[in-house]
């Protein structure tokens, strides 16, 4: 049996996350909206993940959930597939992507984003050095 591939996707702008949606069906893959109340949440929660924890993390006070795009039951293939769809499609980009991994599954959603945010500071700060 092949497992569909899924998309969560937190957008703000109701036409940008039409397109997603759009975009995903067009490839027959599952687009659901994430809520900026479900920040606390695990990632594997949020991902419907059977028997994922559902430990939930209180956020701090202020908190902006930024666009964000999670990848569940996603081949390499399938990726590529939508990350060049993506681009050619021209939907803005979203700069905070992950895969969902036996390492984030526990995580809260918050501390997903937190760890993304790192990684990319990071790389824009190599890019600038080189």
């Amino acid at each position: 049996m092949k497992t569909v591939p899924h998309i969560f996707y937190y957008i703000t702008d109701s036409a940008k996350a039409q397109q997603i949606t759009e975009l995903c069906r067009t490839l027959q893959f599952t687009a659901k909206p994430i809520r900026r109340a479900d920040a606390g949440k695990t990632v594997g929660a949020l991902t419907e993940i059977p028997a994922a924890s559902t430990k939930t993390e209180k956020l701090p006070a202020g908190y902006v959930l930024p666009e964000l795009l999670i990848f569940r039951d996603f081949s390499e293939t399938a990726l590529d597939i939508f990350l060049a769809a993506y681009r050619k499609s021209g939907i803005s980009p979203v700069s905070l992507k992950a895969v969902v991994t036996q390492h984030n599954v526990d995580w809260t959603l918050y501390a997903l984003v937190e760890e993304l945010q790192r990684e990319r500071a990071a790389m824009l700060l190599m890019r600038n050095k080189e």
